[in-house]
């Protein structure tokens, strides 16, 4: 209608599509890429980050690697590397209780203990420990 105010959730006759609609999609089609594109490691980025978890020992170099993969967007695999280094960084006294502790859990009969220990060490980004402590349950639970 001529005259006719318009509320402000109305479509203008001149505009053929809604802007606020495009601005959502594009914005959310830009979280998409984001999370799932920019978040997975290409087969390169995966080898060096396996490569660091498994022989890279030097705690300066490792926050190095961090900062990278942070800066990249992969913010899980920065975390675990900064984890990595600081446990590099433990006091000896520390190191020994751990020792400790995975010798009793390897030696142990106890699968779901073990298990909750494996998971301990990979918190903490004892990764190789803990892959070998649930090998332990997973081979207790099959026996």
């Amino acid at each position: 209608m001529p005259g006719h105010a318009r509320a402000p959730w109305e479509r203008s006759p001149n505009m053929p599509f809604p802007l606020v609609p495009a601005v959502l999609v594009a914005l959310a089609g830009g979280a998409y890429y984001k999370v799932k594109v920019q978040g997975k490691l290409s087969p390169e980025r995966q080898r060096i980050y396996d490569a660091a978890l498994t022989s890279l020992r030097d705690p300066v170099k490792l926050r190095s690697l961090a900062d990278t993969f942070d800066a990249q967007g992969h913010k899980k695999e920065a975390t675990l590397l900064r984890k990595r280094a600081g446990l590099k960084e433990l006091p000896n006294e520390v190191r020994a209780a751990r020792r400790e502790a995975f010798s009793k859990g390897m030696n142990s009969t106890n699968a779901e203990a073990i298990e909750a220990l494996a998971k301990s060490f990979d918190d903490e980004g004892a990764t190789g420990a803990a892959a070998n402590l649930r090998n332990r349950a997973k081979f207790l639970k099959t026996t």
